[in-house]
């Protein structure tokens, strides 16, 4: 989604500036108002405002000034209007045209373009300040507070927000026809309100700083760490006595559940955890980066890859058990838990500088181990941490070579996943080459049965990389 900032604020000040209602040279304070203009525009502007389409229950309305515009071709007068919207919402500027297209400005984004225009011509050096447009939004007392016209907003979301202590606007979409607000409602607690304007079909949407990452526009009224502040309060449950934390981030969510995940980096700037919280909030468990490796990418505050050593004889012996022969000394290793679905451990294992797989692993009696380099690992959801994937792209071009008609220096690859009978796929590319497609066993070893062109790959669709 594209935004544009602060510039389009900027241009509908100077389209109000030089309107009659919004001289430059206005007195400071409230205006005073026309009582026939004020009584002849309460009457007019709801029927106006509900044909426009705005979500406003008109409570108040003065008409500010006139201009003039052209529609096909012919000068048309406009009438601007100040609004008062019920249930203490946004306030807005109205353009009426006859014939032609109306026009909405709030009163909060205007508010910012005049605290922009007035900060400019202050400054001596700022030759091209824009003229002040400091009369906007200011006639009627229900607009006296732009940024308390977000807590409807806030409200409807089911937010809890005492009062906006700082408002603002962040953006807008002309495609999607929405603009994007901010509240910081105090003590680290900061929205982006993502409000629908006429004619849009998006609805209201409330997120949370920390989730800003979703929409693409990031929170500039609460800092980071204040952002961080209600993350680390939840975290306080995962009783964590070794790790005092002092930042936080949103790392996903589990839209099956509504689960969040979060990831909090400890004092010590070396260590980090997540924790899970359901759909409410609510703490859920405390998850250790080591196991969190597939969520979302794993922890970014600290290194989770460095690897184990304390059980890596027992890891050699499971790795022979399974036939990973070229696995003769495992030197560390790290384990994700169970698979979904299954007994088997989930374990990368680390046989060297220039060796190393992942490893479902028998847990009992009965069960069948796995191995597979790590190119097939990522269509499994999972990544190589502990061998760098330039060593398992060396052993994939020894494989191909082995087969004895043809070479290939691989420098990229993908799993392609497996056909409806079983058999799995991989696409590797050969530097300037065309693609090759790698057929691997249906046994547990890696086995590679053949490497062809694209042309004569088995599987329908297979290069997507390089054809």
């Amino acid at each position: 989604m594209k935004f544009l900032r602060l510039g389009i604020v900027a241009a509908m000040a100077m389209a109000l500036c030089g309107q009659q209602a919004l001289a430059a040279d206005a007195p400071a304070g409230a205006p005073k108002m026309d009582p026939k203009l004020h009584e002849q525009a309460q009457k007019d502007v709801p029927a106006l405002v509900q044909a426009a389409g705005l979500k406003c229950d008109v409570t108040d309305a003065y008409q500010m000034g006139s201009g003039n515009d052209k529609v096909n071709g012919k000068e048309i007068k406009s009438t601007y209007y100040e609004v008062a919207c019920g249930q203490g919402g946004l306030g807005y500027v109205f353009k009426s045209v006859p014939g032609g297209e109306p026009a909405f400005y709030d009163c909060l984004s205007l508010k910012m373009a005049a605290d922009k225009a007035a900060a400019a011509a202050a400054n001596p050096k700022d030759k091209k300040a824009a003229p002040q447009a400091s009369n906007t939004c200011a006639y009627l007392p229900a607009n006296a507070d732009p940024k308390s016209g977000l807590m409807p907003w806030l409200k409807e979301a089911g937010v809890n927000c005492a009062s906006v202590q700082q408002g603002g606007w962040d953006g807008a979409s002309a495609t999607d026809k929405i603009n994007v607000f901010e509240a910081n409602c105090g003590g680290g607690n900061g929205y982006l309100v993502i409000a629908p304007l006429p004619g849009s079909t998006k609805t209201l949407e409330v997120v949370p700083c920390i989730k800003s990452d979703l929409i693409g526009v990031s929170c500039t009224l609460t800092s980071k760490e204040d952002i961080a502040k209600p993350i680390i309060a939840i975290a306080a449950a995962a009783n964590k006595p070794a790790c005092m934390p002092t930042k936080a981030r949103w790392v996903v969510s589990d839209p099956s559940n509504g689960n969040d995940f979060y990831e909090l980096g400890c004092a010590d700037g070396t260590t980090a955890y997540m924790i899970r919280t359901d759909s409410k909030g609510g703490f859920k468990e405390a998850i250790e980066c080591a196991r969190a490796t597939r969520i979302a990418g794993g922890c970014t505050f600290m290194n989770a890859d460095t690897g184990q050593t304390a059980d890596v004889a027992t890891y050699t012996k499971l790795a022979k058990q399974i036939g990973y022969e070229a696995c003769a000394n495992v030197t560390k290793y790290q384990s994700y838990g169970a698979e979904n679905g299954g007994p088997r451990e989930i374990v990368e294992l680390a046989c060297g500088p220039t060796e190393g797989d992942f490893a479902l692993v028998p847990t009992g009696s009965g069960q069948t181990g796995e191995f597979f380099n790590c190119v097939r690992a990522t269509g499994r959801g999972l990544t190589c941490h502990l061998t760098p994937m330039s060593a398992t792209y060396a052993k994939i071009s020894q494989q191909i070579a082995a087969r004895g008609k043809t070479t290939c220096a691989v420098d990229g690859g993908r799993d392609i996943g497996k056909d409806d009978k079983g058999q799995e796929y991989v696409e590797v590319t050969c530097g300037t080459q065309p693609s090759l497609v790698l057929t691997y066993s249906r046994l547990p070893q890696e086995t590679m049965i053949s490497a062809v062109p694209c042309a004569q790959a088995p599987i329908a669709n297979a290069c997507q990389m390089k054809k």
